[in-house]
């Protein structure tokens, strides 16, 4: 039933230019009815059902009506239960009732109180999977990942595309968003492997460690949706329909036919972000989306002061006896001090290697941490030739003489072999 507040609200997202089928999401209803009341000077409520009255189900009703408290809205169950009681009628006339009870509770399931928070409060985080790009650098085509951070208060957004949605990319994503926009108290998250390991028995999150990791030394809280209520991040899930239908319809063509690569691509979005989506009123809250951000940018924590988290690939090798190990089939020499000792070997994303001593110390480049760890930390030494590489050697011939075998003529084998059937 339409009720007076839901008529108050539709006419005042109208006012605030929110489109017809954003006031239907957002209420739960249909366009038509959305469209009827935007048209309307008064209300003009929906009418009740009428009671059902005369029929075969009338003194059946009250039974029903407790069955349905207790939620039970299956019509051959109700069915077999009234007809032990009596009812001699077909499901018909009961379906007749259980249809708009059944679609009633979709609705109230489905529907979403809107959730607004405070500046600095809370960020929102999410993937979207927008086909392949051509990489040149492996000559093939690689799925695109949009990674959309949105924040609660002025739905200020960083964009960046990405061919990869693991762990070490979501944290490099992370720390570009934090970079550009500020640290929120609170991030929430959809239940997304990177994210959540999985739930305790009492409910509370289970996190992969090197993302704990990442949320504490940038000190923001992680917080998730209730399974399978992703709507509790709408912000976010309506900020990725709005990167596919404003953004990536300018680029797509250039995409599919290889002309925009992921580095173009991304600057592309860069522009987008700061020229279209973060200088539009938006449609909740009314106001400019930069103007609001300028409000919340004093409660945002600032990345700058601090060391760049680590974000590269980590694994530990074993050094041989020799002090070589490898690596994505790559022989890489360290000191012979280090031979038969483990090895960090971290990889960035752009695949600079670093080899580390268990203490930290960057192999190749002992000055690195004299100078307290703020100079560039390139690969530490060119890994050695693979076999294919190395020059060849000249293949050693080993000659000697040959026996000399004497030449008879056939008839003395000939005549040893009858001496040897005649025996």
């Amino acid at each position: 039933m339409l009720t007076v507040d839901e008529w108050i609200t539709m006419r005042d997202l109208d006012r605030k230019g929110v489109s017809v089928s954003e006031i239907a999401r957002q209420t739960g209803r249909d366009r038509k009815t959305v469209r009827k009341v935007l048209t309307s000077e008064t209300p003009q409520l929906e009418r009740k059902p009428a009671e059902v009255r005369g029929s075969k189900l009338a003194p059946f009703r009250e039974y029903l009506d407790q069955r349905i408290k207790e939620g039970c809205l299956n019509g051959n169950v109700l069915l077999e239960e009234i007809s032990k009681r009596g009812y001699a009628g077909k499901i018909s006339i009961l379906r007749g009732i259980l249809t708009p009870l059944r679609a009633e509770l979709r609705r109230q399931r489905e529907a979403t109180e809107r959730f607004e928070t405070g500046p600095g409060k809370q960020a929102q985080v999410d993937w979207g999977e927008f086909g392949k790009i051509w990489d040149s650098t492996t000559g093939r085509r690689r799925k695109v990942y949009g990674f959309l951070f949105t924040l609660g208060y002025s739905r200020a957004q960083y964009l960046e595309f990405v061919v990869s949605c693991d762990l070490e990319h979501f944290l490099a994503c992370h720390l570009g968003a934090l970079s550009a926009l500020g640290i929120p108290e609170k991030i929430l998250y959809d239940n997304l492997k990177t994210g959540i390991l999985g739930r305790r028995p009492d409910g509370s999150p289970v996190l992969p460690g090197r993302f704990a990791d990442f949320a504490l030394y940038y000190g923001y809280t992680p917080t998730y949706c209730r399974p399978y209520r992703p709507r509790t991040k709408g912000k976010v899930e309506r900020g990725i329909g709005y990167v596919r239908q404003n953004f990536w319809v300018r680029v797509a063509a250039e995409v599919e036919r290889g002309e925009l690569e992921l580095d173009g691509l991304n600057g592309r979005a860069k522009g987008w972000v700061s020229e279209v989506a973060n200088v539009r009123v938006h449609g909740t809250h009314g106001e400019v989306v930069s103007v609001r951000y300028a409000e919340e940018v004093s409660y945002l924590g600032k990345v700058d002061g601090r060391p760049r988290y680590d974000t590269s690939y980590q694994s530990v090798r074993r050094a041989g006896r020799d002090g070589r190990l490898s690596y994505r089939g790559q022989i890489y020499q360290v000191p012979l001090e280090q031979a038969l000792s483990q090895i960090t070997v971290s990889e960035s994303l752009d695949g600079v290697v670093t080899l580390r001593t268990r203490e930290g110390v960057v192999l190749g480049q002992p000055s690195a941490m004299a100078l307290g760890g703020k100079a560039t930390l390139e690969q530490p030494r060119e890994p050695l030739a693979r076999a294919e590489e190395r020059p060849e050697r000249p293949h050693l011939r080993i000659i000697s003489e040959m026996p000399v075998v004497e030449t008879r003529d056939l008839a003395v084998y000939e005549e040893v072999a009858r001496g040897v059937a005649g025996g």
